[in-house]
């Protein structure tokens, strides 16, 4: 029978398995490379073929940007062909810099600017 609480770091040091999860205190075990720490994921509301620049832009200072391009077809504010162009100029800015473009279900879509950050979709 126990009277007494572990700390933290005794369950880390010697703990067993089942009491760390696995885990243990060596340095690096836990750390996130610095490449992929800081990005922020934000909801982009893309109203205008114009605003590509400014998507390249957010893209270039490490947003991960989820863009709901059904949107812009069902208020007409795109035409079609207008979006396709936007959305290829978009990918090419991405696979200069090794990021990617990946559809979230029907409407949205996702763009990471980092080659470090891989999607499955």
């Amino acid at each position: 029978m126990k009277f007494w609480k572990k700390e933290f770091d005794d369950i880390l040091v010697d703990g067993s398995p089942h009491e760390t999860l696995g885990f243990t205190k060596e340095k690096n075990y836990l750390q996130i490379p610095m490449m992929i720490q800081k990005f922020l994921i934000k909801k982009y509301n893309f109203r205008s073929i114009e605003q590509i620049d400014d998507i390249k832009q957010q893209l270039s200072g490490r947003t991960i940007l989820i863009i709901n391009a059904r949107q812009l077809l069902e208020n007409n504010a795109i035409p079609l062909q207008e979006l396709k162009i936007g959305i290829d100029e978009i990918k090419s800015f991405l696979n200069e810099r090794g990021g990617s473009i990946g559809r979230i279900g029907d409407q949205y879509l996702i763009l990471t600017p980092s080659p470090h950050i891989k999607m499955t979709i």
